[in-house]
């Protein structure tokens, strides 16, 4: 199957009226320039937008980040902390431990000193005020102990308060960490899918501009072989017996028997171009026939279509036979409906042995379904 640069090249060749001026013929290859040029304008802007996207992207992946890790670093000051307090909760709860030991010591002894009462324990000592110096001494220190324990009970709760306080901010820098984390990835994510439309744009364009580049190498090539074509395209009145090939619309014969792989308006490869004539299947070497009597105005190899033939019918009207193996008929000569004009083959690029075949008339593809019987 053809190209659609090819295709494109071949479509402005075969615009050419044989009567009209250079500029008229090169129309349609301008035309597909400009399209070409509009197309990527268009990919530039588009690739500008996913740049800039791209650009908000990466600057939104670096604002998480840098919040992922102050969340990170707030959290583990808050696991520190946490840590801290409870070491400090176990050592009250050591010191409260240790002071409820004495104090039940002390309770233990005030007991055994309150059983024998205390005009027992003043008769009991030899000196009386040694006696109540020891009972305001048991008064005193009970009390003092009693009052540290009620202050780290008070302490202790308060460090339970703090840790419950702690730990809920914990569990909210955690869900805040996971929220930011599932939103990393989100936009990591969108990256990578830009990236990749970045890519395949990029590729495009520049298959495009490689287009562009042969298309303008195309259109000089052409102006080329058109002052030679037009030397060629003189007002040589037809044969008495040769009728108008509009008198035959519908009557022409094939220019070879095989099966149409590709009609007439069919997409190319190229979802931008359609086919602008018939692509037919055929056995290599078969002989490929004129479709109207006519003159070969060009017999050559022409890149895309490899061994070409095309007839100037009169009357603006023109076919062309491409892909050949062998061209038969030198430019100049006239030939006949079912003259022998090619083989068939498969030059130019074509994969398999096949015919590509075009009707124009004033440049405007006409479809040969229309033309040739069925």
């Amino acid at each position: 199957m053809k190209s659609l640069l090819l295709s494109g090249f071949c479509l402005a060749l075969l615009c050419l009226p044989a009567h009209a001026d250079d500029e008229a013929k090169l129309d349609a290859l301008k035309t597909e320039i400009a399209k070409l040029e509009q197309w990527l304008n268009s990919a530039k802007d588009e690739y500008s937008q996913l740049n800039d996207a791209l650009r908000k992207s990466d600057k939104d992946i670096a604002e998480l980040s840098k919040q992922i890790e102050q969340t990170r670093t707030r959290l583990q000051e808050e696991k520190d902390r946490l840590k801290k307090l409870r070491q400090e909760q176990g050592q009250l709860r050591q010191l409260q431990d240790k002071h409820r030991q004495h104090l039940a010591e002390q309770l233990r002894a005030a007991q055994r000193i309150g059983s024998e009462g205390p005009l027992k324990l003043l008769l009991n000592q030899d000196d009386p005020q040694q006696a109540q110096r020891m009972l305001r001494y048991f008064s005193y220190f009970n009390n003092a102990r009693i009052d540290h324990i009620h202050h780290i009970l008070a302490e202790l709760e308060r460090l339970d308060k703090l840790a419950e306080l702690i730990a809920q901010q914990e569990q909210q820098l955690l869900a805040t960490e996971k929220s930011l984390l599932g939103k990393n990835r989100e936009m990591a994510t969108r990256k990578q899918e830009q990236q990749q439309l970045l890519a395949k744009l990029a590729g495009q364009m520049k298959n495009e501009q490689q287009r562009l580049a042969q298309k303008q190498a195309d259109r000089k090539r052409l102006e080329a072989l058109l002052s030679e074509v037009q030397t060629l395209l003189v007002n040589s009145p037809r044969k008495e017996d040769a009728r108008p090939i509009t008198a035959l619309k519908g009557k022409l014969p094939r220019p070879v028997n095989g099966r149409v792989l590709h009609a007439f308006g069919n997409r190319n490869n190229d979802s931008m171009n359609r086919w602008e004539g018939w692509v037919m299947s055929a056995p290599e070497g078969l002989p490929v026939r004129a479709i109207h009597h006519g003159r070969v105005v060009y017999s050559d190899w022409l890149r895309g279509f490899g061994l070409i033939t095309i007839i100037d019918h009169g009357q603006g009207y023109l076919s062309l036979y491409a892909h050949n193996q062998t061209l038969l008929r030198d430019v100049g000569a006239w030939v006949n409906q079912g003259d022998s004009i090619a083989t068939i083959g498969r030059s130019g690029g074509s994969t398999e042995p096949n015919l590509y075949f075009e009707i124009r008339y004033k440049g405007k593809p006409q479809d040969p379904a229309a033309w040739l019987k069925r």
